[in-house]
């Protein structure tokens, strides 16, 4: 299982958050969360992405949103 642990006091712009993520998760070729969605759609292995300071994180909503989609899509994926 692979863990990513994510401070959003780090990470609290899109663009920030995802030069991230783009060294973490294989498959992520595009900064957008369409690029997310698809990239952890089909992730083979156990990921579990852990949100820490979520509130500093401009778009807040949308990553939710966007994380319920991942969740719904791949049960490998865990959001804590």
């Amino acid at each position: 299982m692979k863990k990513i642990e994510i401070d959003f006091k780090n990470y609290p712009t899109k663009q920030k958050l995802f030069t991230f993520l783009m060294s973490q998760i294989e498959g992520l070729f595009g900064a957008n969360y369409d690029a997310l969605i698809d990239a952890l759609s089909f992730y083979q292995t156990p990921l579990v992405l852990q949100l820490i300071h979520l509130s500093f994180y401009e778009e807040q909503a949308q990553l939710l949103e966007v994380l319920q989609i991942i969740q719904k899509e791949n049960h490998l994926i865990q959001i804590n």
